[in-house]
């Protein structure tokens, strides 16, 4: 028994591999030129890789590519006037919900309301920089996170989950 253990602890001892979380290269930052408030122009000429998801008369919805090392990710814009007002972005399911979670709380505090529901949950941010932030992340194995939404908190403008819901097919 002793020379099964001590085999097993030479065997650990001697790997010397490093072990991150597979969240990889993301923070919050990698959204900030996403954000509402920001100048859609300027987003354009630093992100070229977009298409027009929805326009209607001066509102339109746009879908940019970030591509990363290990990921992509579809980040979906609503401008008004070249402002963006809202930002949605559908995260990868190999990041980690309690990595992601407690950058968002680092940035915005504790969340202002918590609906959980079975295994998945929402986190609502109110009012944080003339935004709502909504967070929804799920278990199953392990806890991931859904997706992130940054809406604005002017009222002229219909949020951009009520317009993809609206988009997604009705099967």
């Amino acid at each position: 028994m002793s020379l099964i253990l001590k085999i097993f602890l030479i065997f650990f001892v001697r790997i010397h591999a490093e072990i991150t979380p597979p969240n990889y290269d993301f923070t919050l930052k990698t959204l900030e030129n996403f954000a509402p408030g920001k100048s859609i122009e300027e987003l354009k000429k630093t992100n070229p890789k977009f298409d027009i998801f929805s326009e209607t008369g001066d509102q339109k919805i746009l879908r940019f590519k970030l591509q990363r090392k290990d990921y992509m990710l579809d980040i979906y814009t609503q401008v008004k006037k070249d402002i963006i007002t809202d930002l949605f972005v559908r995260l990868p399911q190999h990041f980690l919900h309690d990595l992601f979670l407690k950058e968002l709380q680092s940035k915005w505090k504790k969340q202002d309301k918590f609906v959980r529901h079975d295994k998945s949950a929402l986190y609502i941010w109110l009012d944080k920089d003339s935004t709502n932030i909504i967070y929804h992340g799920s278990c199953s194995i392990t806890c991931f996170p859904m997706f992130l939404e940054i809406v604005s908190t002017d009222k002229t403008v219909e949020p951009l989950y009520k317009k993809l819901n609206v988009a997604l097919p009705k099967w």
